[in-house]
């Protein structure tokens, strides 16, 4: 049966996203989907909304639709598209478009009988104080409102247990020209590492650095490089840290980077650490895996849907535990592109034909 979806296409103060296009432009290919979108005129950067227009994806412009105010306005227009369009199933991505069109099914005695579909990307995670209250009242609301929910992880899924019966686990797609390489190259040694993130609490770049400078003391392995893109506040003090270390010339700090860049990067270093506290997905786990790298990372996001430890990737705590690692690996370089070649191929989780039907699946539950 050909679904009429309604796909909301943008997000709270940014309007229509990159990730989120990424997902209209191969939804819009499915034969059993008639697709159409919702989007505030604001986007993540420019020809967003031009490439979903070229695609031909029934596209509605609702002016301030990321904005939380003018909530009777908002709903009035979604429910034109929703009626004109016969559509059978929303899928939101926040709590305000949840609101929304909570409001346009529930509002009468009887529910209206479109479906709606809730795609979690968030709950103040970085909190785990304002977590444990944003999953309260989450939770709730996908338990009262939602027919089906999406996680992109297991991390994210065991968090919202209570409301596992209605959840499915849907990855994002890895479509880009540059994941679909058919040969992987790489080589064991030197050790060239790699974690592309913002400096600010909770990514722990300092794990990273300290991991570094016990692993040279203990090797004497100058060769050994950390490159740590992005920007933030904290920067200049992990700059600092690494100077204080005495292994500045070790550790690289190239900036905010293009995603074509950090791509590159990936591919000129043989591992991807990711120390953050807590990914919700994690594109800086799922792209180097795709990419064959040799993944070291939390349990966190994604990686405990893909990671098997010493088989296609490894855990660390601290530290103590990424140093034991690393000079585990510069001992037995033949592990890094053993774990790399096997995250290869086990990157096809991330393929679109993979993603869609588990997408599709999940929806046709509803």
């Amino acid at each position: 049966m050909k679904q009429r979806l309604l796909y909301f296409g943008s997000d709270y103060k940014v309007g229509l996203t990159q990730s989120l296009s990424e997902q209209l432009l191969e939804l819009s290919k499915e034969p059993y989907v008639e697709l159409f979108c919702v989007s505030s005129e604001n986007e993540m950067e420019p020809g967003l909304h031009d490439n979903v227009r070229k695609a031909g994806i029934n596209t509605t412009i609702i002016r301030h639709l990321d904005e939380h105010r003018q909530f009777l306005r908002l709903a009035s227009q979604i429910d034109q598209v929703i009626k004109s369009k016969g559509v059978t199933h929303v899928n939101v991505h926040n709590n305000w478009q949840l609101a929304l069109v909570s409001w346009l099914k529930y509002r009468h005695v009887i529910p209206r009988r479109f479906k709606i579909i809730y795609t979690i990307h968030g709950y103040r995670h970085n909190s785990p104080v304002k977590a444990v209250f944003a999953i309260g009242i989450i939770g709730l609301a996908l338990l009262l409102f939602a027919d089906r929910v999406i996680s992109m992880s297991t991390y994210v899924s065991r968090r919202f247990w209570f409301i596992g019966y209605k959840t499915d686990i849907v990855y994002y797609m890895m479509n880009k020209p540059e994941f679909q390489k058919t040969k992987n190259d790489i080589v064991g040694s030197p050790l060239s590492m790699v974690f592309p993130a913002q400096f600010r609490h909770g990514k722990r770049q300092e794990v990273l650095i300290d991991a570094v400078q016990q692993y040279i003391r203990d090797t004497g392995d100058s060769s050994v490089r950390l490159y740590l893109p992005g920007e933030g506040a904290l920067l200049d003090s992990m700059k600092q840290r690494a100077s204080d270390a005495g292994i500045a010339p070790n550790v690289i700090f190239p900036g905010k980077l293009s995603h074509k860049d950090v791509v590159a990067l990936y591919e000129n270093c043989n591992i991807a650490l990711v120390s953050s506290n807590v990914e919700t997905y994690g594109r800086c786990i799922a792209e180097p895996f795709v990419l064959g790298r040799c993944l070291i990372t939390q349990k966190t996001g994604v990686a405990l849907d893909i990671v098997r430890d010493r088989e296609n990737g490894r855990f660390f705590t601290d530290a103590a535990s990424l140093a034991t690692i690393l000079k585990e690996l510069h001992d037995n370089p033949d592990m890094v592109t053993e774990m790399a070649q096997k995250a290869f191929v086990d990157g096809k989780a991330f393929s679109r034909d993979n993603v869609m039907q588990t997408y599709l699946n999940s929806i046709n539950k509803a």
